[in-house]
């Protein structure tokens, strides 16, 4: 019986969950690759031809893993045009997702020289993704509240944040999300995004 080839898909898709669970299991190893292999069923010049060697894959995992976020968090952050009901609330719902997240999580702790140009430094890629997925809503909502902000200004304020309040300990208590959301609360009234009257 022939067996039926894989489609190049698919052996992408079990090269990503086979090397997401190394990740977690052992982190960055120097036998990072051949575990890969190994768990994926596949030779090591599979992994080469579909993915790359292990700097890709362990880019291209952090590149799904960002495509998930979006396609989680998308819908609900459109479900709106109320930017003083939701800006709020998003951040917080964006910051809790990061802080539970255990990939992104174990990277930080164990290699944030990988995950930190990401966020940071080599970021362009990422923010520009934000700015194409939101700047519209961003404009209908500041429209709605008389501002003069630049939707661009409010994403890019908006993920900087968000990437501080992930990554660098806070001297405010934000560990509850009660705590988070009236330090978010705080700032964007700050900014004079969101009116007064938003309750905490």
């Amino acid at each position: 019986m022939t067996a039926v080839p894989i489609a190049a898909d698919d052996v992408r898709t079990r090269i990503l969950d086979a090397a997401a669970e190394c990740i977690l299991e052992s982190g960055l190893t120097a036998r990072l690759h051949a575990a890969i292999a190994e768990r994926a069923g596949l030779s090591r010049p599979t992994l080469y031809k579909h993915v790359g060697d292990q700097a890709a894959i362990v880019r291209a995992v952090l590149d799904r893993e960002f495509e998930q976020f979006f396609a989680a968090v998308t819908p609900w952050l459109r479900s709106s045009d109320d930017l003083a009901g939701r800006l709020v609330d998003a951040i917080v719902f964006i910051v809790e997702y990061g802080r539970r997240h255990r990939l992104l999580q174990k990277a930080l702790r164990e290699h944030p020289e990988l995950i930190l140009p990401v966020l940071t430094t080599d970021s362009e890629p990422l923010v520009a993704t934000i700015h194409a997925m939101f700047d519209e809503q961003l404009a209908r909502g500041l429209a709605a509240i008389d501002s003069d902000l630049e939707p661009r200004v409010v994403a890019d304020w908006s993920y900087r944040l968000i990437v501080s309040l992930i990554t660098t300990p806070s001297t405010v208590p934000t560990e509850t999300t009660a705590d988070l959301r009236r330090y978010v609360l705080d700032l964007v009234r700050l900014a004079g995004l969101v009116r007064t009257d938003v309750p905490a």
